[in-house]
């Protein structure tokens, strides 16, 4: 009987494992300007054209190879970088399993030129579907080239899948991006059917990198990020200003050890960063390194190596999310925020001498200024034309929203002028414009402040620390809720059931995958709770930590704080002005509603000026 198991052929395997490693042309970029850098290559020169589809050409002035070595480079799994299971937890370079140039010669017509010498003699090998048809020496200086021509010629169905020249070429380019960002100390050059795309030279720092590839006006609006842990762990880079947020991730840059990767705990560590300081759908620009023990991360967990798995991800969640919190915390850029129309303030202004509008310092009548200012807010509280889920968690709200109260009546104003007053406070305030924005005045600037979203946050910091800081009280179910899970969401909740207990749940076990929901938090008592949970337990046993439901949490607190604070259209006396100044110096992320939106706008006197035509 014959068998219906067979061994396949050298060079069908050859493809199938191309089809792993080369999906596209910016696939054999990633690998062969990888290889020269783990070269030690300080000048990389990448030219293509058609996108790559017809070349591609990677140039470098690394240690180079002998003929040996040339040959070797061409069989699967050979490599210079690993020789034992130990060395594949302790990885140092990029490259290492030792199957780039095999694959992509399986699938192209490739030469390669390479030498290991200063005398100028080295070697050249000619490849076609992956079989090596030449062999001879050549005159070259110390480095390696590698030339890429008709990429899968001999696979026309994966051809076919190849997209336009132009989004080729947009893969391509940003592979190079990426591996510039991460390596400032190397020469980067890009061309595209002889045209000049990117000449990056040897940059002194990242700031310099940044510059070049993103943009020198991106600058302003960075914030320099480092941040060290215990074992080894810390992370360095710049992330921008709430303010400066793009429409998509494109614009998140994140790296292990030098090796770019685009892993899903590091994503969500950094947007937990910027969590209530960006509008929802929108994104920062970040350029983070993230340097650790390499034992304790294993990057070969998936073809392209963009993922990897952490030995401990909550740990290094929780360090990223945090530096990124601590680099944005003291809002000292709040004195600098800017318009959306780009334009910058003027670098030491001469001092502009007006007087403020008139605003009236008359209290109203019956309660202080500061009473009247939380009393409005509580009586907001219980409007219900805002919402019937409002009605569910007013007793709640009711406790929280009277440390709003307290803060307010317990306020000492600073005195104008002084110098050791916040931003906010020393301010020099002209008026309310339609009984919704503040107008102020710093130095020669103009200063427009968003009175609701203002005290927003205020009310919101407010909330979240009398909540955070007692007991969570919880609300018992009549019929405890059975929830039903699979094999990992139940196990990633059963490892955090203590951390569950703390935020007012009363979970457990009640056999098999399946859990008895017991009691809740009170001020959740109108979420789907059960949904939740089950949500909670797949973001654990996805990320480690449960966002998700701190999200919900912080959504109620949002929703308390916006209904139990003053609003747009509300006329504001000067002292109610001072205080609400008062208390946004006494907070962090000022700069920002937790919404998402700007609390501020400026606008230089060169901007105001250019409105009337005087410049």
């Amino acid at each position: 009987m014959k068998p219906t198991i067979h061994i396949l052929p050298e060079e069908l395997c050859n493809k199938i494992a191309a089809g792993e490693v080369v999906e596209r042309p910016s696939s054999v970029v990633k690998e062969l300007v990888e290889n020269s850098l783990d070269a030690g290559a300080t000048q990389i020169a990448v030219e293509l054209e058609a996108g790559g589809k017809r070349l591609i050409r990677v140039t470098d002035n690394g240690c180079g190879m002998n003929r040996q070595d040339a040959f070797l480079s061409f069989e699967r799994h050979a490599t210079s970088k690993i020789s034992s299971d130990v060395d594949l937890f302790n990885l140092t370079t990029l490259g290492f399993r030792g199957e780039a140039l095999a694959s992509i010669a399986s699938v192209s017509r490739l030469r390669l030129l390479t030498c290991d010498n200063d005398d100028g003699l080295g070697h050249q090998l000619y490849a076609e579907g992956g079989r090596i048809k030449r062999a001879e020496e050549a005159g070259r200086p110390r480095g390696t080239v590698v030339e890429v021509r008709n990429l899968f010629f001999n696979l026309p169905a994966r051809r076919k899948f190849l997209r336009k020249e132009q989004t080729e070429l947009g893969h391509a380019a940003d592979v190079v991006t990426k591996q510039a960002l991460a390596n400032p100390q190397v020469s980067f050059q890009l061309t595209h059917n002889g045209r000049s795309l990117l000449d990056l030279r040897r940059g002194k720092d990242l700031r310099e990198r940044i510059s070049a590839l993103l943009g020198r006006s991106l600058l302003n609006d960075m914030l320099a990020v480092e941040s060290t842990a215990d074992k080894g762990l810390s992370v360095h880079g710049y992330i921008s200003q709430p303010q400066l947020n793009r429409s998509a991730t494109a614009h998140i840059y994140t790296f292990i050890n030098g090796r770019y990767i685009k892993d899903r705990v590091v994503q969500h560590a950094v947007m937990e960063g910027y969590r209530h300081l960006l509008m929802k759908g929108r994104y920062p620009v970040v350029v983070l390194f993230i340097d650790m023990d390499p034992a304790q991360v294993d990057v070969n967990v998936h073809p392209t190596k963009h993922e990897v798995r952490f030995r401990d991800q909550a740990q290094v969640h929780d360090f990223i999310a945090e530096s990124l919190k601590t680099a944005l915390r003291p809002a000292d850029w709040v004195a600098t925020a800017h318009a959306p129309t780009e334009m910058r303030r003027i670098e030491n202004p001469p001092l502009l001498q007006s007087q403020p509008f008139p605003v009236s310092e008359a209290p109203p009548q019956g309660p202080t200024a500061a009473g009247h200012f939380a009393l409005k807010a509580d009586n907001r509280l219980q409007d219900r034309a805002h919402g019937a889920r409002e009605g569910a968690f007013v007793e709640v709200a009711s406790g929280l929203t009277s440390v709003v109260r307290e803060e307010i009546s317990d306020l000492q104003y600073p005195l104008p002028g002084s110098r050791a007053e916040g931003f906010f406070s020393r301010l020099q305030i002209l008026g309310q414009y339609h009984q919704s924005y503040i107008l102020c005045q710093d130095e020669d600037d103009l200063v427009l402040i968003d009175q609701h979203a203002a005290h927003e946050r205020v009310g919101f910091e407010a909330l979240r620390r009398s909540y955070c800081a007692g007991d969570i009280p919880s609300q018992a179910l009549l019929f405890p809720e059975i929830l039903e899970l699979d094999f990992n969401s139940s196990a990633a909740l059963q490892e955090n059931l203590t951390e569950l207990t703390k935020l007012g749940f009363d979970i457990a076990p009640f056999g098999g995958n399946s859990f008895a929901l017991k009691a809740v938090p009170q001020i959740l008592d109108q979420v789907s709770i059960s949904r939740l949970v089950v949500d909670v337990a797949l973001e654990l046993a996805r990320i480690g930590r449960a966002g998700q439901l701190r999200d919900s949490i912080d959504d109620v607190l949002i929703l308390m704080a916006c209904h139990s604070v003053i609003r747009a259209n509300h006329a504001l006396t000067m002292t109610e002005i001072k205080a609400l100044f008062a208390q946004m110096d006494a907070i962090d992320f000022k700069a920002n509603c937790p919404h998402g939106r700007p609390v501020l706008q400026r606008l230089t006197l060169a901007d105001v000026e250019r409105l009337f035509r005087r410049q």
